[in-house]
């Protein structure tokens, strides 16, 4: 049997000529709102009226767009977006992996090399683990005088959506403001350096009270208990910041989860635009925005709640102004909105509704794990590596080969354990999923798991199960963990916004397409020949 390579799957894409150029603009800006979930738009959208609402009415909707591979989270998800290829492709199959020369965990941005150029010597991150290029590389490449840009309040998001040779990334980095690496650069712009100088003196004199808008509806509120922890949701207003409080990681952590962390990243992203002069030079510039902020709220609050529903209600104002800039500045740009993934609410919220929710606490589950595979093979050392969260099974190569036992056997007894769970929806082995074609047919609302998991592993990068828990599972509780997550390969992991705003005529869209679709669509609409992709280039319909 012939074993299917992600090569075949981009040999068409690859060989297609580019489409004849219309008129391409001056600027494209690509927004991705970190956990917004098909779901947040269903549930808020109606009540909007500010950037949100405006992408929806004016743009093109793609109401069916899925991440179509299975492990959901923020770094995956942003690989994607401006790559048009899957995780399996872009090499960034996780946050984090196990580095199987070393055997420790590694960051999917982190790069000893990279230093932090606000912190001489600090270690720092770049694109060094991601695989390939992007949208940004191919516009630099066959555009004259293009740029390309990223701001994210998370590094990973930034890094992984710039592709490979960007102009300058830029994330949050805590009191200190927005930074960058030496990878991208000497030193930090002028412009950005005046903006964290700006910022660094509102945070210290400054209180951040989050109150609940007038304008955002009331939510719904709740207090549950994990051990000695009380979360309470609907508990707005919540102090972020006073002045003389400590600016240590606890202030970060507030701040993250907040709409603040928007507000500063809106902000850098507006200094960004004019500081660079972007959209007046002589080619097309891209400009990639990640907003962190909701991923944030939902861990800590669950999707629905008062918190998450004032975010949204802000987030829209927040967009509204940047197109209002856009239009004034950029009659031309054009804008797309997407997402690195979904999530799901509290599940003790979902369980009130009768939903069967279940907690997976990684520790026990990979223990008891342990437990089964030294008894059944007679041994004292543990067969399979530590790992965070139970999605991912590597094997101890060492402690295998020291009991003289057959990997394969150990493995068959692993699955076999894991399909026996009560959260597992399956298990494949590495093996099986080699076995397996990743190619993007049919549509994504029906991708089985097996497929799915196939498009999130890479051999040398994944373990040697790869892990579908069922749905309403949630990894982890308070207070070591959030009380709610993503990752999964369920429908509300994977389906989010897509829309595309521009040239084209408005319409909402309800045939299922991907995310590595939005990639190939900007190369087609900009007149580019994309590199190696696994999405195709969607219909957007004529131009106005």
């Amino acid at each position: 049997m012939l074993r299917p390579t992600l090569a075949s799957l981009i040999l068409l894409p690859t060989l297609m000529a580019a489409p004849p150029v219309q008129a391409r603009p001056k600027l494209v800006v690509v927004i991705s709102v970190d956990q917004f979930s098909a779901e947040l738009m269903q549930s808020f959208g109606p009540e909007l009226s500010g950037g949100i609402a405006r992408l929806r009415k004016e743009g093109v909707f793609f109401t069916e767009a899925y991440h179509d591979h299975g492990f959901t989270e923020t770094g995956p998800g942003h690989s994607v977006l401006l790559s048009g290829r899957f995780p399996a492709s872009t090499g960034i199959v996780e946050n984090r992996w196990i580095d199987r020369a070393t055997g420790k965990l590694v960051y999917c941005v982190e790069d000893p090399a990279a230093k932090a150029l606000h912190a001489p010597g600090q270690a720092s991150a770049s694109n060094v683990r991601f695989l390939g290029d992007g949208l940004g590389d191919w516009l630099q490449a066959q555009v004259p005088g293009s740029r390309v840009f990223a701001v994210s309040g998370k590094d990973r998001a930034a890094i992984l959506m710039a592709g490979r040779k960007p102009s300058g990334v830029f994330w949050f980095t805590g009191p200190a403001g927005f930074t960058s690496s030496t990878v991208y650069g000497e030193r930090l712009p002028e412009w950005l350096l005046r903006y964290d100088r700006g910022l660094a003196d509102r945070i210290a004199t400054d209180s951040w009270l989050w109150t609940k808008d007038p304008a955002t509806p009331e939510g719904r509120s709740g207090a549950w208990t994990f051990g000695p922890q009380i979360l309470r949701n609907g508990g707005l207003p919540r102090l972020i910041q006073g002045v003389g409080m400590p600016l240590d990681q606890g202030f970060e952590a507030r701040f993250r989860r907040s709409p603040f962390l928007d507000v500063v990243t809106l902000e850098a992203a507006e200094a960004l635009l004019d500081g660079e002069k972007l959209g007046r030079g002589p080619g097309t510039d891209l400009l990639a925005i990640s907003f962190s902020a909701t991923d944030y709220i939902g861990h800590s609050y669950g999707m629905l709640g008062t918190e998450m529903r004032d975010q949204i209600h802000r987030l829209d104002r927040a967009l509204g102004r940047l197109l209002d800039r856009l239009r004034h500045q950029h009659p031309g740009a054009w804008v797309v909105l997407c997402a690195d993934h979904g999530g799901l609410d509290l599940p003790e919220v979902l369980g009130e509704q009768g939903f069967p929710v279940r907690r997976l606490l990684a520790e026990p589950f990979m223990a008891a794990l342990q437990s089964d595979l030294r008894t059944a093979f007679k041994g004292d050392r543990d067969l399979l590596l530590p790992t965070p969260e139970p999605n991912t099974i590597y094997l101890n190569e060492a402690a295998v080969k020291a009991a003289n036992l057959n990997r394969g056997e150990v493995l068959r007894r692993a699955q076999a354990w894991l399909r026996a769970r009560p959260e597992v929806a399956d298990a494949f082995t590495a093996e099986e999923l080699m076995t397996t074609d990743p190619a993007a047919t049919g549509s994504p609302r029906d991708s089985s798991l097996r497929v799915l998991l196939r498009r999130s592993f890479r051999p040398e990068r994944s373990g040697d199960i790869l892990v579908a828990v069922k749905p309403f599972v949630v990894f982890g509780t308070p207070p070591t963990d959030y009380p709610t997550g993503h990752g999964t390969p369920n429908a509300y992991d994977r389906r989010v916004p897509l829309i595309f705003w521009g040239p084209w005529k408005a319409g909402e869209r309800r045939e299922p397409v991907r995310t590595v679709d939005l990639a190939p669509t900007l190369a087609k609409e900009l007149g580019l020949r994309p590199g190696p992709v696994d999405g195709k280039a969607l219909d957007l319909g004529s131009r106005r």
